[in-house]
């Protein structure tokens, strides 16, 4: 083997093991544990991981299994104390399975197998948080559904489809989710001709992207009709006052001066300054554009006002082209970007009225936030 490699390799080997006695000498021991079963993966001689593998084992299961007692006996929901029963079961044969994985085999050391007791844990801790789950359902309102559907969700990650709970979770969903039908979206365009026909899936899509995180689903009024729906509140939306104005050209001039450094020819290594100029000319055309969009939501049921308010947007198109005459030197590089412009052509009104509703689409998506959080 070469040298070099060799000391690599060497360097290698040494910075494991201190890695891993490292982490045993912190107390953080599943960690070393981990970390012994990899070094000796690579190395089955390491002595060093071969030493710390047991003793951090032997550390790390007694924490869990002190945990297995407390919760065996301390206070608390039962939900809860089975939870963390069956959690210290899962490390415990974690770390079985880490050793087994690995191909390991020490003369005086092979982990615990807890697969029995895991299975047990996994069947109590889901029959808990089933039964609670149920328990909350029966309550009648969302809030305890929304509850009702984590439990369950629980129940089914402790044991996949224990008894009914699928269906029981579908159950839940369903009585935790509010439904809010977009009942109306009217664009009042007024002598323009515009297509908004992609404003409402635009609303749609950011309103569902927040209500997937919190219980709330979002519909369109055609949904509704398609689908038999619970209805829990409607969304009217009015855009209006939708204005753009003429297209307006202006010329303008303006100098500028740089003092720049000049050499002297004739003394060497002499520098002296000079100060030159240019008059850029503009050519400025601009639209500028408005619109207000109104929310409110209403209750289903009660018919009262949720929440309402006024948004309103502005945005001005602007294009910006220029010459110049006397010494590019004095040009900065704003300057040069009106000289270098290209002619832009003149927005449409889908143009603007899509930038409009950008605009509204960001205050309206801040304030369902607020409400849908």
């Amino acid at each position: 083997m070469k040298p070099v490699l060799s000391i690599l390799l060497l360097t290698l080997f040494l910075f494991s093991c201190q890695s891993t006695r490292k982490l045993f000498d912190k107390g953080a021991y599943d960690k070393a544990f981990y970390a012994a079963v990899n070094d000796l993966k690579k190395n089955s001689a390491n002595q060093e991981a071969s030493r710390i593998l047991p003793e951090a084992y032997k550390e790390a299961a007694s924490m869990y299994q002190q945990d297995i007692a407390n919760a065996k006996v301390g206070g608390g929901r039962k939900t809860e104390q089975l939870g963390v029963v069956y959690d210290g079961y899962l490390s415990l044969q974690k770390m079985h399975d880490a050793f087994v994985d690995a191909g390991l085999k020490l003369n005086t050391f092979r982990p615990k197998n807890y697969s029995a007791e895991l299975t047990d844990a996994a069947r109590n801790a889901a029959e808990a948080a089933y039964n609670r789950g149920l328990t909350l359902l029966q309550k009648d309102n969302r809030l305890s559904a929304r509850k009702a559907y984590d439990y369950l969700k629980m129940a089914d990650n402790y044991v996949p489809g224990y008894k009914d709970v699928i269906a029981k979770k579908q159950q839940a969903y369903d009585a935790a989710i509010t439904n809010v039908v977009v009942n109306r979206l009217d664009q009042r365009f007024g002598s323009y001709s515009i297509n908004g026909s992609f404003f409402e899936d635009d609303i749609l899509w950011n309103l569902n992207s927040i209500g997937n995180k919190s219980y709330y689903q979002f519909y369109s009024i055609n949904d509704r009709q398609s689908r038999d729906l619970r209805v829990d509140q409607f969304i009217d939306l009015n855009m209006y006052n939708i204005w753009f104005s003429n297209l307006a050209t202006n010329t303008y001039s303006y100098t500028v001066t740089k003092s720049i450094p000049v050499k002297n020819d004739k003394m060497a290594n002499s520098e002296s300054t000079v100060t030159v100029s240019a008059t850029v000319t503009v050519t400025r055309r601009v639209i500028n554009s408005r619109a207000v969009m109104d929310y409110r939501i209403t209750d289903a049921v009660s018919r009262k006002i949720v929440a309402s308010d006024r948004i309103p947007a502005q945005y001005t198109w602007e294009s910006l082209t220029g010459k110049y005459r006397g010494d590019s030197r004095a040009l900065s590089e704003r300057d040069w970007s009106i000289i270098r412009g290209n002619y832009s052509n003149r927005p449409s009104y889908d143009d603007l009225y899509r930038e409009l509703t950008r605009q509204v689409m960001t205050q309206f998506n801040f304030k369902m936030r607020d409400i849908y959080r």
